[in-house]
């Protein structure tokens, strides 16, 4: 196995940090979260396109845009 020493600013090394199991090494949380953002990134393409044939997604856009004719509200009236 290749190994290959790389810098972090230490913010980004505590937010790593953080985020390791117990146990974990530091590239076994590395390969963990790149392959979440996969799963993740595939679920979402999985949903491209889900709501084009669908009706309410007119009613939904037409919806937002109605909205977005109307003055803006103040909070606390």
């Amino acid at each position: 196995m290749t190994q290959k020493t790389i810098s972090l600013p230490e913010d980004v090394y505590l937010a790593l940090k953080r985020q390791k199991r117990k146990g974990e090494s530091f590239s076994e949380l590395i390969s963990r979260l790149l392959q979440e953002k996969q799963l993740q990134e595939k679920n979402l393409e999985k949903l491209a396109g889900c709501l084009k044939e669908d009706d309410e997604w007119d009613k939904v856009l037409e919806d937002i845009y109605e909205d977005r004719k109307r003055p803006a509200r103040l909070s606390g009236d």
